[in-house]
């Protein structure tokens, strides 16, 4: 039987590289690396990392760690956020008022989402408050807008910013 210490970077591992959604999903994972274990050391060790459930694009639900929740002996790699791997297909609007960006989202998206614009650390947002449906984004005031816009069309649908980019960035001719 293997023991926890040799398990959690597993665990990190398997939750970083795969969309897992359920306990009964990771145990899985895990028995196919060699480490068979009961829910009840799997929930523990899983509260022991900080996961959280976060809504997907899929409509489903995958567990995420925070970085630098877990510190061990041995460094792990940051996580890939969704943000810079692909499209959030559940943004449905994209709007900027002064210092903050609101998007709008599909029920229950909106935390994903503000998860995945807060894990891309740029200097231009500041932070996020995610509801059901909506993302505030609070801007850095030393932004651009035409930063801004690039920034958030690098994951948000092109239909949703070609709708917006009048915001970000206004017709000279006018």
């Amino acid at each position: 039987m293997k023991k926890r210490k040799s398990r959690l970077p597993v665990i990190i591992d398997i939750l970083t590289h795969n969309c897992i959604g359920s306990q009964e999903e990771l145990s899985k994972q895990l028995a196919i690396r060699g480490f068979i274990v009961t829910q009840a050391t799997l929930s523990r060790d899983l509260k022991m990392l900080r996961t959280t459930k976060v809504a997907t694009d899929m409509g489903g639900y995958r567990y995420i760690i925070a970085d630098s929740n877990y510190v061990s002996s041995e460094p792990f790699a940051k996580t890939q956020n969704t943000a810079q791997s692909s499209l959030h297909p559940a943004a449905l609007s994209c709007a900027i008022s002064g210092n903050i960006v609101v998007i709008k989202t599909r029920n229950g998206y909106a935390s994903g989402l503000a998860y995945d614009i807060d894990m891309l650390e740029s200097p231009h947002i500041l932070g996020t408050i995610p509801g059901a449906d909506t993302v505030f984004a609070v801007v850095n005031e030393n932004s651009s807008r035409s930063d801004l816009y690039a920034l958030f069309s690098s994951f948000l649908p092109s239909q949703v910013m070609a709708v917006a980019k009048t915001q970000f960035i206004p017709d000279e001719n006018e």
